[in-house]
């Protein structure tokens, strides 16, 4: 269970992270380049930890009701 939390902790912290910098740095003036690809992607990241973290919790619960 402890696995899960932590998952879903990182992920929120890296999607935070990365929501306020690519809201920061974002202008459509200059286009979409390599920075706006990285922030996109850690926020993808992030999302997959999340994911990932939800499903183990889910998982965990599952198997504790069984026993």
């Amino acid at each position: 269970m402890l696995k899960s939390h932590v998952m879903m902790a990182f992920g929120l912290l890296m999607a935070a992270i990365y929501a306020v910098r690519l809201a920061s740095g974002f202008s459509l003036s200059d286009g979409f380049g390599l920075g706006e690809a990285y922030l996109i992607g850690g926020l993808g990241l992030a999302g997959a930890l999340l994911w990932s973290g939800w499903k183990e919790r889910r998982h965990a619960k599952r198997i504790r009701q069984e026993s």
